[in-house]
Order: structure tokens, then C-alpha cells, then sequence
């Protein structure tokens, strides 16, 4: 049963923000961390292996927070699985909007984001406000 809390999807630009404080865009993220802390927060295993290889080449103590990152996202938000139906229905928006620039993490996200009926996302990519989705990186 799905929680009557507001819903916010965390794409992966959110994650990276946080975990680095030299990243531009740590405290806008921080900002948004603040505003969505008594809100339900989802996001998916794609994401979070985004997370993981973007920060895979910077050394034991970058690797390290990014590990940290990931593992209090398992605590802390609601993670769905990118197994099967999922994976099948990304797919077909990836396949329906080849005029786009979509990868195939963002049609994932998207697809989880409809599946829920979540219309905001923490993000800065301009794909998900292409699709209509509020994007909230811009947000005070």
C-alpha cells in the first residue's frame, strides 16, 4: 500500500551533488534534501549505478562516499528493482522516442515515475521536463 506522503523521484544528478561538496550543485541538492526530508523519496537500482561508475575512477575515499551515498539510499527511499517489466517498458518508450536523447535510465525513471503518478523529480536534466515532469534542480 502506497503511502499518502507526497512523492519525489531522486535521478542521479541528486546523489552525485550530495555526495560531493566541491560539485556545483551540492547545495542546491542540499536545499532540495531539506524540502523533500518528510516526503517519500524513489528512485531505482539504475540510478544508483550511475551513482557507483560515476564516481568509480576518483580513488578509495571518493569510491567510498559514493558507496555511503548509495547504501543510506537503500535506507532511507523507496529503491525499485529494474528487473523485468520494468527494463520491458522502458524499452518501449526508449524505442518510441528516438528523436530524443533519452538513455535508457531516464526511460526507466520515467516509466517509474508514471507507474507511481510522481511529477517531480530532483534533477537538472532537461529530458524529464521534455516529457513534462516538474523538474526541481531550479527550485529555491
Amino acid at each position: 500500500m502506497r503511502s499518502e506522503r507526497q512523492e519525489y523521484f531522486a535521478d542521479a544528478w541528486f546523489f552525485i551533488a550530495l555526495a560531493n561538496r566541491f560539485d556545483g550543485h551540492h547545495v542546491p541538492a542540499r536545499r532540495l534534501e531539506a524540502v523533500v526530508s518528510r516526503s517519500r523519496v524513489v528512485t531505482h537500482e539504475a540510478v544508483l549505478t550511475e551513482v557507483l561508475s560515476h564516481f568509480s575512477g576518483g580513488g578509495a575515499v571518493v569510491r567510498q562516499r559514493a558507496v555511503d551515498t548509495v547504501r543510506r539510499a537503500l535506507g532511507e527511499f523507496h529503491v525499485e528493482s529494474t528487473g523485468g517489466e520494468l527494463f520491458a517498458v522502458a524499452l518501449d518508450l526508449y524505442e518510441a522516442r528516438r528523436d530524443k536523447e533519452y538513455s535508457l535510465v531516464d526511460c526507466m525513471s520515467m516509466s517509474v515515475m508514471r507507474q507511481r503518478g510522481i511529477t517531480q523529480v530532483l534533477t537538472n536534466d532537461h529530458h524529464f521536463r521534455q516529457e513534462g515532469f516538474v523538474v526541481l534542480s531550479d527550485a529555491p
